[in-house]
């Protein structure tokens, strides 16, 4: 259920490293887009889709009181592992509505704040980026769960470099000048990842063999054109899959026809189609423009993306 005055995200498009002057360059974050909304001293949380998750992340309660002023905060929603963001422990927590303190604590989330959307009912969107991020800093203070991530006006090749040394996702780039584009994709900001990773639609899935007989082998997993119309095979992924995830999509995925508008194959073994209703973290190595990927890794599963909305995303390596 989507809350109330929700402010749809604005989305970066991937490139590379944009040159030149006019530009802010920040850590991209492994972890669950979602707004926070401080208002009469409570906070209610959205996922970049829209769902109200305010249960699943009871540590940013106290984010209100800390403020004391009504705010719209876009932010990611982070587990670390020894420092660095865990997308695969960010799973124990993302799924779950009312996490138990045993949970939370095996497991804790902290907000990473990167823009600031509204002050008591005044919205910043037209504002460019350099003055709502002086304003955000001024804001919010660093708290046990939140925090605002790391800002360089300078070569963005330096921050990317740090990233790159510690295995990071990578940094988006960012417009000074620019307003917050509510609900586009935008070139005023530009994502440039390390690894080569996005978000597919599971439009179906092929039976295992052996010890995987009766359940699911790997998923067929795509990804829609850009007039979100037709979705379109980009291969199956079963390395990281484990059976307990095997469990949990046997339940959510729902039969239905085939969702691909030109499926790849043969198949070696009958496909089951399904909903396109799920969306996928997949990790691989190569996806050359009409081939399948290669050496893809299943990373989870998003509650902060719209099916209708993953579409291919080019790599952005900067240039050497």
């Amino acid at each position: 259920m989507a809350a109330a005055h929700f402010i749809a995200p604005m989305k970066a498009t991937s490139g590379p490293l944009p040159m030149g002057d006019g530009w802010a360059t920040e850590l991209k974050w492994d972890g669950m887009r979602i707004q926070i909304r401080c208002r009469e001293g409570r906070v209610t949380l959205t996922s970049g889709s829209g769902r109200d998750v305010t249960g699943s992340f009871p540590e940013l309660a106290g984010l209100a009181t800390e403020l004391g002023t009504d705010t719209v905060l876009d932010a990611e929603a982070v587990v670390f592992d020894r420092g660095r963001p865990s997308f695969s422990r960010l799973q124990n927590r993302i799924h779950v509505t009312s996490p138990t303190p045993l949970l939370i604590a095996a497991h804790p989330i902290v907000a990473i704040v990167f823009d600031l959307l509204e002050v008591d009912d005044r919205s910043l969107l037209e504002l460019p980026y350099r003055e709502r991020r002086r304003l955000l800093v001024d804001l919010v203070e660093p708290g046990p769960s939140w925090n605002v991530p790391v800002h360089s006006e300078d070569d963005p090749t330096v921050l990317f470099t740090f990233a790159e040394a510690r295995d990071l996702e990578g940094v988006v780039c960012k417009r000074l000048d620019s307003p917050y584009r509510a609900g586009i994709r935008s070139a005023d900001w530009v994502k440039v990842k390390i690894r080569k990773r996005q978000e597919f639609v599971v439009g179906g899935w092929l039976p295992g063999s052996g010890g995987l007989t009766g359940t699911i082998g790997s998923l067929l997993v795509g990804v829609y054109d850009t007039a979100a119309t037709e979705l379109q095979l980009a291969g199956a992924v079963g390395s990281g899959l484990d059976d307990v995830e095997r469990s949990h999509l046997t339940r959510l995925l729902v039969p239905g026809p085939c969702p691909f508008g030109a499926p790849i194959g043969p198949f070696d073994r009958d496909p089951q189609w399904v909903d396109p209703t799920i969306v996928v973290e997949v990790e691989y190595s190569i996806w050359a423009p009409g081939k399948s990927l290669w050496h893809p890794v299943y990373r989870g599963r998003r509650i902060d993306r719209e099916p209708t909305e993953v579409i291919r995303e080019e790599s952005g390596q900067p240039e050497r």
